[in-house]
C-alpha cells in the first residue's frame, strides 16, 4: 500500500538509526547503488559494517530474489554522504535501493534482479511521482570522484525527477551501481 511506505513484496527489516525528515523543496528522485558484494546479512542495526542504511535492499539468494525494506519510502534514508554547506543528499526526497552485486559486474546483473528491481521501481515511481528517465550511467573511469563526468551540479540535483546512481550525486565519490542499463529495468 502505497500510503504507509511500505512496499507489499518487502521483507521488513527496520533498521534502527534515525530516519531524517524529507527536505519537501526537492522533487522526489531514486538513487540505485551497488553493494559491492553478492549477499547481504540481515540486521536492523549493521549495514555492511556501517550504520548508514538505504531504503531497500535487493539480492539474489538461493530461495530467488529478496527485496529488504530498512525505511519507509515516506521518510529518508541515509546511504549518501552530505556535507555541511551544499545541497541536501539523503533528504533530497531520494528514495534509495543498495542492489547486492559489484558495480564492475554491473552488466551481469542476473535477470531476476532485474524483474525485482523493475516491479520494485514500479511501485516506487507510482506512489512517489518519480519520473521513469535516467541520466547516462558511466564506468568507473567517467564516474569516481567529485569532478566526474557523471557528477550532477547543485542545481541540476536539486531540480532531478527521474533515477540516478550514487555516481551521480553531488558532494559524493563513489560510482556505483557502474554503467547500467537502466532500461533494461525500466
Amino acid at each position: 500500500m502505497p500510503g504507509s511506505g511500505i512496499y507489499p513484496n518487502a521483507i521488513s527489516v527496520p533498521f534502527m538509526a534515525p530516519s531524517p525528515a524529507f527536505d519537501p523543496s526537492y522533487p522526489f528522485r531514486g538513487v540505485l547503488h551497488t553493494t559491492q558484494s553478492t549477499d547481504y546479512n540481515v540486521s536492523t542495526t549493521s549495514y555492511y559494517g556501517g550504520t548508514n542504511a538505504p531504503h531497500f535492499t535487493v539480492v539474489r539468494k538461493s530461495s530467488g530474489v529478496k527485496v529488504y525494506q530498512h525505511f519507509s519510502i515516506n521518510n529518508g534514508s541515509r546511504a549518501l554522504k552530505n556535507k555541511d554547506g551544499g545541497v541536501q543528499t539523503n533528504r533530497a526526497s531520494a528514495i534509495q535501493i543498495e542492489i547486492a552485486w559489484r558495480s564492475e559486474n554491473i552488466a551481469k546483473l542476473h535477470p531476476d534482479i532485474i524483474q525485482s528491481l523493475h516491479d520494485l521501481i514500479n511501485w516506487i515511481s507510482a506512489a512517489k511521482g518519480i519520473s521513469k528517465s535516467a541520466p547516462p550511467f558511466f564506468p568507473e573511469d567517467q564516474a569516481v570522484g567529485s569532478g566526474a563526468t557523471s557528477r550532477m551540479s547543485f542545481s541540476t540535483w536539486k531540480n532531478f525527477n527521474g533515477w540516478c546512481g550514487h555516481q551521480h550525486v553531488p558532494e559524493n565519490l563513489h560510482w556505483d551501481p557502474g554503467p547500467l542499463d537502466i532500461g533494461k529495468i525500466f
